[in-house]
């Protein structure tokens, strides 16, 4: 007669702890990783919108350059109509006294002329007036320049945002530390 003697295997207790251990580990360091994602394709979606808009401005001014530096006020058809200022830079649609944009809404449309299929833009008076935008920027005139605050992250007064700065006169564009909403 043949008996058949089975030895039974498994884990033992320790072992199943071990694992346990170890998989809360590497729960607890992968987690947070996770949990900025959000956080990150925001601060990613800013630096592709503040590259763009500098390589729009580039691309004004060297066709400025390329079809023999026209007159200040002079409209580009390739970009929305933008109307030049005497260095080449663009500053408005709309022909205004020394070629520099006059309000916040000029700051926008020369956003929307750069960028062409450009995030939604909107405008205000101030910084104050950007709580509550409901647009995923929103153009600040600040003397001849443009300021640019990426509201699509957080619009709420007391929050933090990002924010660029175009100065029309020279074409430079620069990320700003983030500010904090009034």
């Amino acid at each position: 007669m043949k008996t058949n003697t089975f030895r039974q295997q498994g884990f033992t207790i320790v072992e199943l702890v071990v694992v346990i251990i170890l998989l809360g580990i590497l729960a607890a360091t992968a987690l947070p990783r996770f949990i900025d994602i959000d956080d990150d394709a925001h601060a990613a979606a800013f630096e592709g919108v503040l590259g763009g808009f500098s390589t729009g401005v580039a691309l004004y001014h060297a066709q400025w350059i390329a079809e023999g530096q026209a007159a200040a006020g002079t409209q580009a058809p390739d970009f929305d109509n933008l109307r030049t200022t005497p260095q080449g830079y663009p500053y408005s649609t709309v022909s205004q006294a020394g070629n520099v944009p006059t309000d916040s809404a000029d700051c926008a449309t020369v956003f929307t002329g750069l960028l062409q299929s450009a995030p939604t833009v909107s405008s205000a008076a101030s910084l104050a007036g950007i709580a509550g935008s409901a647009t995923d920027y929103t153009a600040v005139r600040n003397g001849v320049d443009c300021e640019f605050y990426y509201t699509a992250q957080s619009n709420a007064s007391g929050e933090t945002v990002a924010f660029f700065t175009y100065e029309s006169d020279t074409g430079l564009v620069t990320q700003n530390t983030p500010v904090a909403i009034p």
